[in-house]
């Protein structure tokens, strides 16, 4: 295993390890909802879908690479991917803010999260609070930092990986093709 890893190139390790991270950092998010009992609002799910996206072009990224070996896809997907640990990144720093009361938090967030409804009893229905918490409660805590607050730092260090990655594969394209007789700038 390691010697496959050994063989991969920055962009390649790149999207495995953001693969990696997102997955964690999704595992992490459903035990702390299914295990721990902590209910997500409308802002932890949205930076969900951030990392499922992160997760899905990593995947597709490393697919280009080892089985269609198109350095070009990876290089696309390691791009595409920085931009989606820039708008995690975003999301969470928002959400961040919304906890600390810099700041409110989008209206759905006063009563969010899924509600099932029960059509025979419409009415009655639509006059019952949403269970799922404000943007604004902090319900879980590591050395002061909430769960968004992580996120925040593992989008921007995820970001940083990826965009020196993208950036790297960017510059070794130019002087491939720099080096190339006849090539044009």
């Amino acid at each position: 295993m390691f010697q496959s890893l050994a063989k991969l190139s920055f962009t390649e390790h790149a999207l495995a390890v953001s693969l990696a991270a997102s997955a964690t950092l999704l595992a992490s998010a459903h035990l702390f909802e299914h295990v721990g009992g902590l209910v997500p609002c409308i802002l932890c799910l949205d930076q969900r879908e951030a990392h499922w996206t992160a997760a899905g072009v990593a995947l597709a990224g490393l697919i280009a690479a080892r089985l269609f070996k198109s350095r070009l896809g990876a290089a696309a997907a390691v791009g595409a991917t920085s931009l989606v640990y820039a708008v995690s990144a975003g999301l969470a720093f928002y959400h961040t803010g919304v906890e600390y009361e810099f700041w409110p938090g989008p209206a759905i967030c006063a009563a969010s999260g899924p509600v099932i409804v029960d059509l025979q009893n419409l009415a009655a229905s639509l006059n019952q609070p949403a269970d799922a918490p404000s943007c604004s409660d902090v319900q879980w805590t590591f050395l002061g930092i909430s769960m968004a607050g992580y996120n925040l730092l593992a989008s921007v260090a995820l970001f940083a990986l990826t965009m020196g990655a993208a950036l790297t594969e960017t510059r070794a394209a130019r002087e491939e093709r720099n080096s190339v007789p006849g090539a044009t700038t």
